[in-house]
């Protein structure tokens, strides 16, 4: 195993100074590095990823290039001699959110790839990237379109709503939510419409999108009309306004689920699930890509038509994106985070002081490498076959290679740690550096994904053909800060 040296990511939308987790955690494992109190520090990244490599401390050498070179055994030697790196197939993040993120949308692997190959400025990644969020704190997010019937009476309760995404659709919208379970594919196809109608509206109406905002803000605040909105989902709305006057994105609280984590809550999203996150810290696991389609709530590029057609369009209650924890049998102190997803797994490493020092805690030896930051605590990493020992406190990240067998001795404080693996290999971003030099010259085709790739896992969903417009292709060079996932 190896102490690893990860990247901070200080995105406008992080938390400032000592108000932010990240920064005490990174300082913690970094003590001659002072933390400033006018910097955010939004997210710590813990991976191979080119946009935030780790880097193994004893030598300097980037993460995915010590993989080729003690872990590309026998039965890997064509790989290694023709790749230079290999990557993990996750990003572990620990965030610290104080502003709300993009409102936006993840592709799967097939239509992240053809983006790419379309518009490798604004895509530069040929992954797919499914999210899960632990909270360490409060954690609030937009997860997921609400289900019909609260939709449908946030359309009746807010007229303003319904001018935005169009009277005509919303009337419809809710005659079929009448009878949901049977109109099921032409209510997401109504929905559908909904959104485009009011994405196209900011562009086309930025005016008319501010006087319906005011409007509505008015009927909530002064009025105190409240739909199935909650106190703290107003709350949330207000906050959203006050950060983006004029946004569409300030009635995403009106059709997407509000949910709001405690700590120690998990949730997990896939490609074509609406979302933002809006505050408090977490710990994230993602899959090995930076690709992100934006709706709204960003100043950033926004790719309305294949938003608007990636959208998996699902209507349900926030619970459906929970995930629940399993205590493994011969590790009590292991707590297992496992959604639906080969990118990542979770695991969550709480450990009381023991009341002998020589009492030790074993972690399931895995197959394949892992990632493990230490929150909280005090103790040693000891790999019994070697004489390997690191510390583990908190701030220090170590890379556990494949079938190593390691254990927390010498607890001098409690402990609480996460582990990120994945038994996937991780993506090829070996030809990433070339497409970050295109520009949207190298633009093939009208940048909309197409029917046949989507339709391949969106189960029947039925698309129509967008165009975008030339006025709205974007002439600026790709900058992978920049365009890291919600930076405002």
């Amino acid at each position: 195993m190896e102490r690893i040296d990860c990247e901070v990511k200080n995105y406008d939308w992080g938390k400032k100074g000592a108000d932010s987790v990240v920064a005490h955690v990174f300082q913690a494992g970094h003590p001659h590095v002072p933390i400033d109190p006018n910097r955010p520090y939004a997210e710590l990244w813990m991976g191979t990823h080119p946009d935030g490599p780790a880097v193994i401390r004893s030598t300097g050498r980037k993460l995915s290039t010590h993989i080729v070179e003690t872990e590309a055994g026998d039965n890997n030697n064509n790989l290694k001699k023709n790749r230079q790196e290999l990557h993990l197939a996750f990003i572990q993040k620990l965030m610290s959110i104080q502003r709300t993120l993009s409102l936006q949308v993840h592709p799967t692997k097939e239509e992240a790839e053809w983006l790419h190959e379309q518009d490798p400025i604004h895509y530069p990644d040929r992954n797919h990237k499914p999210e899960l969020a632990f909270a360490l704190t409060r954690f609030e997010l937009l997860c997921g379109f609400r289900p019909a019937q609260e939709i449908a009476l946030n359309m009746r309760t807010f007229p303003e709503l319904c001018v935005i995404m169009g009277v005509k659709n919303c009337k419809e919208f809710c005659e079929l939510a009448q009878e949901e379970q049977r109109n099921a594919k032409t209510l997401k196809e109504c929905l559908k419409r909904c959104i485009k109608s009011m994405l196209d509206m900011q562009v086309n109406q930025p005016r008319k999108v501010v006087e319906q905002l005011e409007s509505m803000y008015y009927t909530i605040n002064r009025q105190n009309v409240r739909g199935c909105l909650l106190e703290e989902t107003v709350d949330v709305m207000n906050r959203t306004h006050d950060e983006f006057p004029g946004d569409v994105g300030c009635f995403a609280p009106l059709y997407v689920n509000h949910m709001i984590l405690e700590p120690g809550e998990c949730c997990y999203y896939g490609a074509g699930e609406i979302h933002a996150y809006l505050s408090g810290e977490c710990i994230e696991c993602v899959g090995c890509s930076n690709n992100t389609i934006r709706a709204a709530l960003t100043p950033k590029y926004i790719d309305r038509e294949n938003l608007v057609k990636i959208l998996n369009y699902r209507m349900t209650k926030p619970d459906f994106y929970l995930v629940h924890p399993e205590t493994l049998a011969q590790f009590p102190h292991v707590e297992q985070y496992a959604p639906d997803c080969k990118d990542f797994t979770l695991h969550q490493i709480k450990i009381s002081r023991p009341t002998s020092s020589s009492t030790t805690f074993s972690l399931p030896t895995l197959s394949c490498g892992s990632i493990l930051i230490v929150i909280e605590g005090s103790a040693h990493l000891d790999e019994p076959q070697t004489s390997n020992r690191q510390r583990a406190a908190r701030g220090d990240i170590i890379y556990i290679p494949p079938s190593t067998e390691v254990r927390f001795i010498d607890v001098e404080e409690r402990v609480l740690a996460y582990r990120t693996f994945s038994y996937e290999e991780g993506p090829d971003h070996e030809s990433r550096s070339e497409a970050a030099k295109a520009t949207l010259e190298y633009r093939k085709g009208n940048g909309i994904v197409p029917d046949s790739i989507v339709n391949q896992h969106v189960d029947k969903r039925p698309f129509n053909r967008l165009i975008m417009s030339e006025s709205e292709k974007h002439d600026f060079m790709f900058d992978p800060e920049m365009e890291a996932d919600g930076f405002l």
